[in-house]
């Protein structure tokens, strides 16, 4: 039987914040990646460097960014874009003539792949032979997976259903459950709803066998378990602790502790009102919380920053390192980090030496890392919808779309629904200030064509309405906003190959938190249920038109969040879309984390526009 904890389904997601806010708190699974893409200051000369920081693969071998090594595999684009795979003991050649839009990780024996974006999901080995795929289990409509994590693969079918599949494509644990994680530490965290809509979390083998019930409620759950606990933190009074794999309480931290990373062997980062510092798993504080953050390098390391440079300590904060360096990453299992000043990477050891080497540049990847999940989605595109690219995967849902209400352009307010009122704003009166004066500015200006103008005006006003309705909570303005079928993306961005084209997205793939529309409104409401007060900011406000396509914008802006329970800073995108003007709708919203988890602010050219969206 399971019992009832939270009813916070969809904030389990959000739980993954409690570690988040903590920049890169998860640990990376040391030994899986093998070498690491970089260059010496031309771009279109790649080679591999060893972690250790040894040369394995000279600059200029390939023209083209290859892929992280993992399992001694990586990936190499095609002069048609198409991902071919390689081993490190022959660069040279290809092992399959096959080609692929995605391919995934050796995180085990096999991986997942796709040869088309809407095709099926195949398992594949490392001579690109095929093992299982996706297709045959039609029974189950499968249309997203997470590459392999202790030999299982999660996947979701069409109905949002949530199981797992082993290295040789069997089934193992049917699709059951309403939400799912993956397997780490030989343990997953599920969970499944009730007539209520309440949902009782469990803990399960590989085998699918229940090994606990998390008995706590009112919580939000981490989603995954690290030094064999899992965080959870209490809503009511925002305490942080520790489950067993059992589903009990183990640790509760001090009342002190704001925000907590997982364990790396028996010490975790925390944060407190006076900064960050370490903790062991007793609860004794190892580290005072006197950097402005940190994290858990190393079982006996921590990179700690102080003011805007970071430094090396041990477990017991004693400096290993001067605070000099602009970033630094995890260990890998060679017992070598990658440290950066102003130009130059390098490798440093756990005592705090420098190889003699220097890099222009060097690819860390966070999925080779598993620091985040390595996702594959089949696309499914219908006639007359917004679609993303072949590297932007997506997920629409088959709601069938509803008449919306008539919505004016004129100096009467416009009505978003019964219940809200959109100000039609006076945009000349507004102060240099405010964020959306400089495309106020054009509104006014008298020099856009009549309709662009009009479409910009409504723009402007929405958004404005857009940023209080996270105040007020008006949960039927955002309902009556989004198109049935609207993408949202929560998520973060990770290298996989280099740009080629402006319409498409090859250099960048989102990995994290896909939803629907019913999806991210029913979130929307627990979270407005959850806090009290939230705060919305907006910065940096962009209104593009598309070239081509005849009342298509794309709005961008940076996005400062604070909640009672969670804060975040990242840029939002939104795509417009003004072709029924008495409905305009958005079918995109993306958000992406300002921060990056190797602790550098997201490039310019990787933040979202229209750019990044094939409308044909």
């Amino acid at each position: 039987m399971i019992r009832k904890t939270s009813y916070y389904l969809s904030l389990l997601t959000l739980a993954a914040s409690l570690c988040y806010l903590l920049v890169a708190c998860q640990q990376p699974d040391k030994g899986i990646v093998k070498a690491l893409p970089f260059h010496n200051g031309q771009e279109n000369a790649w080679g591999l460097v060893n972690t250790d920081g040894s040369v394995c693969i000279p600059a200029g071998s390939f023209n083209v960014q290859p892929s992280a090594v993992v399992g001694d595999m990586f990936t190499l684009p095609s002069s048609q874009g198409l991902l071919q795979l390689y081993t490190i003991g022959q660069p040279a050649t290809p092992v399959t003539l096959r080609t692929f839009t995605r391919i995934g990780y050796f995180f085990d024996k096999v991986t997942l792949a796709q040869e088309t974006p809407n095709g099926p999901i195949l398992i594949i080995d490392k001579e690109g032979h095929d093992i299982s795929s996706t297709a045959q289990y039609p029974q189950y409509d499968i249309v997203q997976m997470h590459n392999f994590s202790n030999e299982r693969a999660l996947f979701v079918t069409r109905e949002g259903k949530y199981g797992y599949m082993d290295t040789e494509g069997n089934v193992t644990i049917p699709p059951i459950y309403d939400i799912a994680y993956d397997f780490c530490e030989e343990v997953a965290l599920v969970g499944m709803n009730n007539s209520q809509g309440e949902t009782g979390y469990q803990l399960i083998d590989p085998d699918g066998q229940v090994t606990g019930n998390v008995r706590l409620s009112g919580c939000l759950l981490d989603t995954r378990f690290s030094g064999n606990k899992l965080l959870f933190k209490e809503l009511h009074n925002g305490h942080l602790g520790f489950l067993n794999k059992q589903g009990d309480a183990v640790l509760y931290l001090p009342t002190s502790v704001l925000q907590a990373s997982r364990f790396c062997h028996q010490t975790i980062t925390i944060r407190t009102n006076k900064g960050t510092g370490c903790m062991d798993d007793k609860g004794q504080i190892c580290i005072p919380s006197i950097y402005q953050d940190a994290f858990m390098a190393d079982e006996s390391r921590v990179a700690a920053r102080h003011g805007n440079q970071w430094g090396l300590l041990n477990v017991s904060g004693k400096a290993i390192t001067s605070f000099c360096f602009d970033t630094i990453s995890h260990f890998y299992a060679d017992g070598y980090a990658i440290v950066k000043d102003k130009t130059h990477y390098r490798f440093i050891n756990r005592k705090g030496k420098l190889t003699d080497s220097s890099f222009a540049f060097i690819a860390e990847d966070s999925i080779a890392q598993r620091l985040k999940p390595q996702l594959f989605t089949i696309t499914q595109e219908s006639e007359g919808s917004t679609s993303l690219s072949s590297h932007l995967m997506s997920k629409a849902t088959e709601e069938k779309q509803e008449k919306q209400p008539e919505t004016t352009t004129g100096h009467t307010p416009l009505r978003a629904s019964s219940h809200t009122q959109i100000e039609n704003k006076d945009w000349k009166k507004i102060t240099r200030r405010h964020p959306f004066y400089q495309e106020a500015a054009k509104v006014v200006s008298g020099k856009l064509e009549e309709q662009d103008s009009k479409n910009r005006r409504m723009i402007l006003n929405y958004v404005e309405h857009l940023r209080t309705s996270y105040t007020t909570k008006d949960i039927d303005f955002l309902e009556q906003l989004f198109s049935e079928n609207a993408l949202i993306v929560v998520g973060t961005v990770v290298h996989t190959t280099p740009q080629k084209e402006a319409n498409y997205l090859p250099s960048a793939q989102v990995v994290y938190n896909v939803k629907s529309k019913r999806q991210y409104l029913d979130r929307l409401k627990e979270v407005f249920k959850a806090n009290q007060n939230i705060d919305v900011k907006f910065s940096k406000f962009h209104i593009m038109r598309h070239p081509t396509q005849q009342g298509i914008y794309g709005v961008s802006l940076r996005q400062e969040y604070h909640s009672d329970l969670y804060s975040d800073d990242g840029y939002l995108f939104l795509l417009w879309d003004f072709r029924d003007e008495t409905a305009p709708k958005i079918h995109v919203r993306t958000w992406q984390p300002r921060m990056q988890p190797d602790h550098t602010l997201l490039p310019e050219n990787e933040i979202f526009s229209i750019r990044n969206f094939n409308l044909q």
